[in-house]
This record gives C-alpha cells, sequence and structure tokens, in this order.
C-alpha cells in the first residue's frame, strides 16, 4: 500500500493545464495523484491574469496543436461552465479592418478559420459591423460568434476543486526545490517535505524549462518573460464595447495585439501588450529578478530574438513607457476614448518559448524525458485548449503507462 508521501503521478503547477490534467486523471484512473504548486491557491499566475477569453481558433496554423484544441475546447469549456456554474458568455469576436490590405488579410484569416473548422465564421460589411459595435470606425470585420468570455480564476478554481473531490492532493505553497531519480522513483524535494512519484507530470508554466533542466532534458529553447499589461475604461464607458475587438494580427509573431474585452463583470478591459520583463514574475518593471535577468540575457536564442524583431520589441517598450503611444492603438480599434479613461489594471507573463535560433515558437510543445513529461510554451489560448489538450496527454503519453481505469 502506498503511504502518504508517495503518489503514481505528480504534476507540478497548479494552473489551468495542471488542473484540467488532474481532473481528467482522477475521472479515468485508479490512481494516486498529487499537484504540487508553489503558490496558495490554484491558478495563481497566467491562468487568472488574462483577458479570460475563450477563443474561436481562427488565428492558429492549420494543423498545429492550438487550432487542433481550440476548437474542441472552446465547445467544451462552454459545456463545462454551464455544468458548473462558472459565470461565462458568449459574445462573439471581431477582428476589423480599414483599407484593401486588412481586407485582403481578413480573407486569409477566414481561410484559415475554414481550415481549422471554426463554426459560422463570416466577413461582415460597416453595417452590420455598426449594429454590433457602434462606436468602432472599422469599415468591415471577420465576426465569428462561437468567441466567448469566462471568469477565469473561477475556471481554474473548479477544475482544481474538482480534482480534489476526486481524490486528488493539492499541495499548495510547496516550491519545487529538487527531482531527482532513484530506483524506478522520482524523489520531489519541496520546500516543505519530500515526495515520490512513478510519473511527473511538468506543468509549471514560465518555470517548465527550469523543471526540465532540473530533470536532466537538454532543451533547444528557453522560456523568456513577456509581461502583457491591462488598462480599464471606467464605469461611464462601458456602453462602448459589446463583444470582443480585435486588430488584424501580424502574422509572423505569435501576439494577437492589443484589443478591447467586455468582461464577465460588464467592464471594458483594453490589452495586453508584450512587452520584455525582467524577471518571470516581474509584474512591474521594478521587479527585477536579477538571476532569472542574468539567464536570459546570457541566452544566445534571446539576443537573435531581439534582432529578429527589434522593431516590434521597441514599439512594445515604449508603449508599455508612454500611455499615449497606446492610445493610439486603442483609438484606431474604437476612437473618442481619452487618455485619462485608460486606467492601469493587472498584469500577466506570458512564458513564451524561444529557440536557440531566435524564433519565437508558436505553438504548444510537449517533450519525454525518463517517467517524466513537460509541457512547454502553454500560452494564449492555453486555456481554451485545456481539456482537450489533457485528453492528448492522457492518450499519448499517459496510456501507455497501463494505469488501472475506473
Amino acid at each position: 500500500m502506498l503511504k502518504e508521501s508517495e503518489y503514481d503521478i505528480v504534476i507540478i503547477g497548479a494552473g489551468v493545464i495542471g488542473s484540467a490534467l488532474a481532473n481528467r486523471l482522477s475521472k479515468r484512473f485508479q490512481v494516486k495523484i498529487a499537484i504540487v504548486e508553489k503558490e496558495g491557491s490554484v491558478g495563481y499566475h497566467a491562468s487568472s491574469r488574462n483577458s479570460g477569453v475563450i477563443h474561436s481558433g481562427f488565428y492558429y496554423r492549420p494543423n498545429s496543436l492550438k487550432a487542433k484544441f481550440c476548437v474542441e475546447g472552446n465547445k467544451q469549456l462552454q459545456n463545462y461552465c454551464v455544468d458548473n456554474n462558472i459565470p461565462y458568455k458568449k459574445t462573439g469576436t471581431l477582428v476589423v479592418g480599414k483599407t484593401k490590405i486588412d481586407e485582403n488579410n481578413l480573407e486569409a484569416l477566414l481561410k484559415r478559420s475554414k481550415e481549422n473548422n471554426v463554426q459560422d465564421g463570416r466577413i461582415i460589411n460597416e453595417i452590420e459591423l455598426r449594429k454590433m459595435e457602434p462606436f468602432t470606425d472599422g469599415k468591415f470585420a471577420l465576426y465569428s460568434p462561437m468567441g466567448s468570455i469566462v471568469d477565469s480564476r473561477k475556471l481554474v478554481e473548479s477544475l482544481g476543486f474538482e480534482a480534489k473531490e476526486n481524490g486528488v492532493k493539492i499541495l499548495l505553497n510547496q516550491k519545487v526545490i529538487s527531482v531527482k531519480a532513484k530506483d524506478s522513483k522520482i524523489i520531489i524535494t519541496t520546500s516543505m517535505t519530500e515526495i515520490s512519484a512513478k510519473f511527473v507530470i511538468n506543468c509549471a508554466g514560465v518555470y517548465s524549462d527550469k523543471i526540465a533542466k532540473i530533470m536532466g532534458l537538454k532543451l533547444n529553447y528557453q522560456i523568456i518573460p513577456f509581461r502583457g499589461e491591462y488598462f480599464e475604461l471606467p464605469e461611464n464607458k462601458s456602453h462602448i464595447v459589446n463583444s470582443m475587438i480585435y486588430p488584424i494580427p501580424d502574422p509572423d509573431l505569435p501576439f494577437l495585439g492589443i484589443h478591447l474585452t467586455k468582461t464577465i463583470e460588464n467592464k471594458v478591459i483594453v490589452g495586453p501588450n508584450a512587452v520584455l520583463a525582467p524577471g518571470k514574475e516581474a509584474y512591474r518593471n521594478k521587479d527585477v529578478n536579477f538571476n532569472e535577468l542574468m539567464e536570459i540575457l546570457s541566452y544566445g536564442g534571446f539576443w537573435k530574438m531581439l534582432k529578429n524583431n527589434r522593431k516590434r520589441v521597441e514599439e512594445e517598450f515604449i508603449q508599455s513607457l508612454m500611455k499615449t503611444k497606446l492610445l493610439e492603438k486603442v483609438c484606431d480599434l474604437v476612437p473618442k476614448i481619452e487618455l485619462n479613461e485608460l486606467i492601469k489594471s493587472y498584469s500577466g507573463i506570458r512564458a513564451q518559448l524561444v529557440d536557440d535560433n531566435g524564433k519565437l515558437v508558436d505553438d504548444l510543445v510537449v517533450k519525454e524525458h525518463e517517467n517524466s513529461i513537460h509541457i512547454l510554451n502553454a500560452v494564449s489560448p492555453g486555456m481554451t485548449c485545456s481539456m482537450p489538450f489533457a485528453d492528448h496527454i492522457i492518450e499519448n503519453y499517459v496510456n501507455k503507462l497501463n494505469f488501472k481505469e475506473k
């Protein structure tokens, strides 16, 4: 019989991916599972510091894991929210344009949405756009009715609570110090205790590359933190947006650009930008982590990435320092917003994987190692993809371990 400190599966990280995996695994297998989380609650970082968007799936490269899981994840998440009384609302997504070049780009996005099996996406004209969003000055838009918003914190808490009800042990306030193989087990030393596992799933988000390296996995990547800053419009401007209004994205970057979102609380949030952060939890510029900053600066791929994307990195940095530059981007989507109406709100960190050649990796990455799997680059639309992605991990990596099914 297993002792209290021994588990079949240990998941490192209680974000939305780790919580969804624990949830699915505990429903399907007769196994003893623990989630190890360094914070005092599930979903403390990126999983609750985001726009709360359930994405439609038309942005992502066809045949990528993101494209494969986003459309199915959209349906599964909405069903989960209904079944578990989690606040969500189907608002629709609009990507607006004004010029002939924009029109061509939206046609390309529409083609991509069809390849990704996004339901009911279409180009709408100015008259129809005005009916949906009277305050935007776009001339046309790509419209997807599948775009939705959710209370992301409550979603992750629900996934974690349900996993706990299914017998998963959630070990909070326990930072992983070391992970070592011993005999046929993996010994995980945390800041509070020592536990063993037959199998480890690394879902540590912005620290997943560090955990992978601790466990002996050689990577030709490193996670570079990008801070996404959010602003909020005052209550008297909450009527200015009804859904989600996006700019046309840069096809060479994995960032969607600053957009306006009507939240589940009826607020309008603006953001996020994508500014390089001086630490993996640097939610403000002054939150410098010198050790992590030195790791970033000593990585050759970082400097290649900087060279490849110099203009965009500079723009994002200036935009972060000068709110007038941010206002220009916002007013290009929805005019008649004043500078003093952009009220600083929260920030999140994007755990962006960069390879040794300086390329910004644009898809989910899963790596196998001895009795472990490592989930890297689980960035947006990670929340939307979480449930089918968890099933994918189970079918392709956990099933072969022959755990007894319920």
